[in-house]
């Protein structure tokens, strides 16, 4: 009884093996987040009007399936180093405070949360404090 049932799932698992041979197969960070979204949206489906939720669902689930079974690596490779890049741009824009020197105006960047330092202003060499 026991060899029937171990016999039977490796030859599942080799079909499926089979079956994902040459896909993306990748539950990446881009699907991930697609994952979050429909969860989010599953949750809330109830207040959006007009059954907008369930097809929004639908089309998310659609997107994250089509994705994990492509066979076009490389481009779901680049979509999610571009999610990746874009969040790695925004979590840097946190870390930084942006102002302007009083004098010239010029866009300058300091570390959150340092105090009050002395800035130089690099174009016109404008000294000031500045609470970041």
């Amino acid at each position: 009884m026991k060899n029937i049932w171990l016999q039977r799932s490796m030859k599942i698992n080799q079909k499926y093996q089979q079956m994902m041979r040459g896909r993306y197969g990748r539950f990446d960070q881009l699907n991930k987040t697609l994952l979050i979204i429909w969860l989010i949206l599953s949750l809330f489906k109830r207040w959006i009007p007009f059954y907008l939720g369930d097809l929004l669902g639908l089309f998310i689930l659609g997107i994250i399936f089509y994705r994990f079974f492509s066979k076009k690596i490389y481009p779901r490779s680049n979509e999610n180093q571009k999610l990746i890049k874009w969040w790695r741009k925004l979590k840097s824009q946190r870390q930084f405070k942006y102002f302007k020197c009083p004098n010239c105006k010029q866009e300058m960047r300091a570390p959150r949360g340092k105090g009050k330092i002395k800035v130089t202003c690099k174009n016109c060499q404008n000294q000031f404090i500045k609470k970041v």
